[in-house]
């Protein structure tokens, strides 16, 4: 009879169908939990790029990742609301200035927001390439971060620093890394020199401690080395730097280095400009004929050999010309009035030079 059958079909086919939406489902929520911890992890951009971003008082978190996201410093202001609320940021983002990048994570940015690291508590502090101590004090004097007494005080500390024996024997003279400083102005004079020699500790490669040592060469050498390559090489105050002129520069720098050894290997004095007018304390290129006959270790158109240590804090380029300088067989240079060098093996193409040249 037909009240003997029963009919289950459909219920069976119902349950595939609720396990094949729960599958979807979990694929959806997968995809979105990967798709949203890419966005929230991975830097905005490959290229870094400085960026002033700036918190109104009394903007929201809405607000903030909109114009977050106005300044594509983030892709997606309502992610950027979400995570604030998920991990309780939310109400913690402050007023003030940030310094930002355009390589900074989502996730990054918003911990930089919530912790109220504004920048009006810095001071952008520039040192040159090739600066001496005198002139690096005289900037953070100039900046209000220091007095010349602090500075001073702070040469003579100790430091946690890698090369800091050679390096405190002459006041750290070559190793206060050229560079363009955010400082904190509640840092003080010994802060601000950890901070500068931190960054030459950072600059130096494991790769170059090695090709150092493969050549026999200590840092303290290296340092003196390049503080007189960095000297050495330069343009006129005239001269557009551009990113051909920096090219060509390094190459001068490198070339003056090979000068240098060959000089050294033959035991021929340096007879370096540079080294003279440290000595007389002239912030000249060139030296006088009279500037010449000083009496002093740093001058090395009476003495072989390196000076005792460095005359200026060399940038990366040069400390790198000073480790891989080029192979050439020049024995002299000397520079036009535009600041570019010319290289003679002998005297006889050095004088050549200097006619075509100089006069």
């Amino acid at each position: 009879m037909l009240s003997n059958y029963t009919v289950d079909k459909p219920r069976k086919s119902g349950r595939r169908i609720s396990v094949s939406v729960v599958g979807l489902l979990l694929l959806l929520g997968a995809g979105i939990y990967v798709y949203s911890y890419m966005k929230i992890h991975r830097a905005g951009s490959s290229a870094s790029q400085a960026v002033t971003f700036s918190v109104p008082k009394g903007a929201t978190t809405r607000e903030v990742g909109q114009s977050l996201d106005d300044q594509e410093l983030i892709s997606g202001y309502r992610l950027f609301v979400l995570y604030a609320s998920f991990t309780g940021q939310s109400g913690k983002i402050q007023a003030g200035d940030y310094a930002l990048d355009l390589q900074m994570s989502m996730k990054e940015i918003l911990a930089t927001l919530a912790s109220g690291k504004v920048t009006r508590n810095q001071k952008k502090a520039v040192m040159v390439e090739g600066w001496n101590n005198d002139q690096v004090r005289a900037k953070l004097v100039e900046l209000g971060l220091v007095s010349e007494g602090q500075f001073n005080s702070a040469l003579n500390a100790s430091y946690d620093f890698k090369f800091s024996g050679d390096a405190k024997n002459h006041d750290y003279l070559g190793y206060l890394f050229p560079d363009t400083y955010q400082v904190n102005a509640s840092l003080d004079a010994e802060g601000i020199i950890q901070l500068m020699l931190a960054n030459f500790e950072s600059r130096v490669t494991d790769k170059m401690l090695a090709d150092m040592a493969a050549k026999g060469l200590a840092m303290h050498e290296v340092v003196t080395l390049a503080s007189i390559i960095e000297r050495e090489v330069g343009r006129n105050g005239d001269i557009a730097i551009t990113n051909a002129v920096r090219a060509e520069m390094q190459r001068e720098r490198q070339v003056v280095a090979s000068v240098f050894y060959n000089r050294l290997e033959i035991g021929m004095p340096l007879q370096s400009d540079a080294t003279v007018n440290f000595a007389t304390g002239k912030a000249d290129r060139r030296a006088l004929l009279s500037d010449l006959e000083v009496d002093s270790p740093y001058n090395t158109y009476k003495n072989t050999g390196l000076p005792p240590g460095a005359i200026s804090n060399p940038g990366v380029g040069s400390i790198m010309a000073a480790i891989y300088p080029a192979d050439s067989d020049f024995l002299y240079f000397l520079h036009d009035p535009a600041g570019v060098a010319y290289f003679g093996r002998n005297l006889a193409e050095h004088n050549s030079n200097r006619g075509k040249y100089l006069d």
